[in-house]
């Protein structure tokens, strides 16, 4: 299980070091900068969390999204069987299991989540956090 903090130091590694790229015509744009899309991304301001997960061909009936002991877990699955008269059957299964430890400023009971068009977005809110100051006596 990975925490928020660590996927985004693995984001900026994997865009750091240009060596984990192929150096290809595919995924370079008119001005010769490298493109890349990766399956999820993680953003963070001042206000929430946003997260994207790409889940092509699973439907919004086929995934769970909840919150276990301060772990955001996410859950897909798809199955798919065609068959056609005198024909052999196709047939795909994918399976998503995405854990991670959110962090502790953020309103877990106001998590939304929304798939639309094979793509998994969740915004999670962050708590205003007050600083706690405290006077110690000293004796």
């Amino acid at each position: 299980m990975k925490t928020m903090r660590q996927m985004l130091d693995t984001m900026d590694r994997l865009f750091d070091d240009a060596f984990m790229f192929p150096t290809s015509s595919r995924g370079v744009s008119r001005d010769n900068q490298l493109q890349v899309r990766t399956p999820w991304d993680i953003m963070e301001n001042e206000k929430e969390f946003k997260m994207r997960f790409d889940m092509p061909g699973i439907s919004k009936e086929d995934v769970k999204v909840s919150v276990e002991d301060g772990v955001l877990v996410i859950k897909g699955d798809h199955k798919k069987e065609e068959r056609e008269k005198d024909s052999c059957s196709a047939r795909s299964y994918s399976s998503y299991n995405t854990r991670l430890a959110l962090p502790e400023n953020c309103e877990m009971d106001q998590i939304k989540a929304e798939l639309k068009n094979g793509v998994l977005n969740i915004t999670i809110p962050k708590s205003k956090v007050e600083p706690k100051i405290m006077d110690v006596n000293v004796e």
